[in-house]
């Protein structure tokens, strides 16, 4: 079975090694030679390469998981020396959509396999034999594509994905995870959460029960609503969450908030937002976003709570 070399070893490229490794599907991490995350892969018992080195080349397929910025610099060092034919892995399909690498190494194989799952759930899941899923994309793989696709099926069991793969296209793919995070995961849900606990504290509430209404409870809400389905989920909450939802439901998707969303999605669409990520200080941004929520005092009262050590 052809091995993958992974790239990186960030949350995302640690799990994929650890699940894989436990797996018994060939795998090896790849680090620069100054990389502080060697040791750390070595005491996992993973086989370890430096990158650039001679035992780095060879058969097999390479998995980019660095962030999307790494990955031109990874093709720009290294392309050349990988022999023509050579599987390039990509877990999200914005960097290869960016720089046009299907055109730029005409003579390597640019495959998307993206987990739909953060790096820990991943492991975490996997571990637990929970439901994962993933998509797939060769569309820009020359040649017949039998035995990739079932070597792709090899890894995703390896990874513990049990929902799919299924088929998609590496645009596709990239628009629906840029819009899910800017619309819902990673803006909607924590900033309407930490606006609610500040409504709720400032009315009187003690912010412990403020937290686990408006932040802790979100995970046990979204378990439910993944395991159960929308219909099911409905069906399942008390008849005050049930009025409430709807009353919510009212008030907050408005025909302004459904504009005001797919604006969102055409600015993805039109390329409005790579402008704004390409002029944008990524470490800035970071910086600015964790001084917010590092003086809230929603952070303040989830520190309290899991400093506790019982109840």
């Amino acid at each position: 079975m052809m091995r993958l070399t992974i790239i990186g070893f960030g949350n995302q490229a640690k799990s994929w090694a650890l699940n894989l490794k436990d797996s018994g599907f060939p795998v090896r991490v790849a680090l620069r030679p100054d990389s502080s995350s060697f040791e750390a892969a070595v005491r996992l018992g993973l086989d370890v390469v430096e990158i650039g080195s001679a035992g780095f080349y060879g058969d097999g397929a390479y998995a980019l998981l660095t962030p999307d910025l790494a990955h031109h610099e990874f093709l720009v060092a290294q392309s050349n020396l990988l022999s023509p034919g050579t599987v390039i892995l990509y877990a999200h399909g914005f960097s290869l959509l960016s720089h046009n690498f299907h055109s730029r190494y005409p003579h390597l194989q640019h495959v998307l396999f993206a987990p739909k799952s953060i790096g820990s759930e991943l492991r975490r899941q996997y571990e637990l034999k929970g439901k994962l899923g993933a998509v797939f994309s060769f569309e820009h793989f020359q040649g017949p594509t039998v035995e990739i696709e079932e070597w792709l099926r090899h890894l995703a069991r390896a990874l513990g994905i049990n929902m799919g793969p299924f088929a998609t296209s590496f645009e596709r793919e990239t628009r629906a995870d840029l819009y899910s995070e800017q619309g819902l995961l990673c803006s909607l849900v924590p900033y309407a959460a930490g606006e609610m606990f500040s409504h709720l504290v400032e009315t009187g509430a003690e912010p412990e029960l403020a937290y686990f209404e408006c932040w802790h409870e979100l995970k046990l809400v979204v378990d439910a609503m993944v395991d159960k389905g929308p219909e099911a989920f409905f069906d399942l909450i008390s008849p005050n969450a049930l009025v409430g939802s709807e009353k919510g439901y009212q008030k907050l998707i408005t025909e302004d908030f459904r504009s005001r969303l797919r604006s969102l999605l055409t600015e993805i669409q039109d390329g409005t937002f790579n402008r704004e990520l390409e002029n944008n200080n990524v470490e800035e941004t970071r910086r600015r976003i964790r001084d917010r929520w590092h003086q809230s005092p929603l952070q303040r009262t989830f520190d309290t709570i899991n400093r506790q050590d019982g109840p």
